[in-house]
């Protein structure tokens, strides 16, 4: 009992973390957390004071998302933790995390800018912004909507390979030049079937239809040529997402 005297049970150590005690029991199942006494008469776990900042870490771990098997690899048989190599490999992992929600923050942002740019405009009213230049890869289907192969178009999404630094809200939708039409996906570099479209004011109207094919009637007394039309969902205040709202953009080129 002597020895006993020295620890605590597993339910006050659950007490003292908040972890619960089947959280304890599965962190002795994966080997991160050892009882530092387990009664041979009834099989009761005790654990030394000190082992709750290891519940601590161990939680940490869980919060930042860093996977408790990562924790494991640094454990002896014996519960002896190598701590200074566990907190070096847990420092990025969450430096990573760190840098994602960041990424995260920046399309919350974005997604916050185009709906209250989308506020200021009524449905099938038009109005005129400046769009900077953006790079499309494209897949042509000819001179008619019914020529696209939206699962071939969505399949090559998959095989661009993006970088880590191309995280962000990227525009998708369908481009026509003139009386060509493309299926477009907004790409952050070059690659394979890549278009770039001007910067410049265009002329957009918001629909809950699609209207790409009848943008040159829409925006007849705005265009004096060859012209490009641009159609994207947007982001809206209340986002249906059975009934995204479309914004339908033309410039002369």
């Amino acid at each position: 009992m002597s020895r006993k005297s020295n620890l605590i049970s597993i339910g006050d150590l659950s007490k003292i973390t908040g972890a619960g005690i089947k959280s304890l029991r599965y962190y002795e199942r994966i080997n991160v957390l050892k009882p530092a006494y387990v009664s041979p008469d009834t099989g009761y776990r005790y654990y030394t004071l000190d082992q709750s900042h290891m519940v601590e870490m161990i939680m940490l771990c869980i919060e930042l998302d860093i996977p408790l098997s990562e924790m494991s690899k640094f454990v002896d048989n014996d519960g002896t933790m190598d701590l200074i190599k566990f907190l070096k490999k847990g420092r990025e992992i969450a430096e990573k995390k760190i840098v994602s929600l960041k990424k995260g923050l920046e399309l919350i942002d974005k997604a916050e800018q185009q709906i209250e740019l989308a506020e200021q405009h009524n449905l099938e009213q038009i109005y005129t912004r400046k769009i900077p230049q953006k790079n499309f890869s494209t897949l042509p289907c000819g001179d008619s909507l019914e020529n696209i192969d939206r699962m071939k178009m969505l399949k090559s999404y998959g095989d661009i390979s993006w970088a880590e630094d191309d995280f962000g809200f990227f525009e998708y939708g369908i481009m026509r030049k003139n009386d060509m039409y493309s299926y477009f996906i907004e790409i952050p570099r070059k690659t394979e079937n890549q278009e770039t479209i001007p910067q410049g004011i265009y002329y957009c109207i918001q629909l809950e239809e699609s209207q790409i094919e009848n943008a040159a009637e829409i925006f007849k007394e705005y265009i004096s040529g060859e012209f490009l039309a641009i159609e994207t969902e947007i982001f809206t205040s209340r986002q249906n997402v059975n009934k995204p709202v479309n914004e339908l953009r033309l410039i002369n080129l």
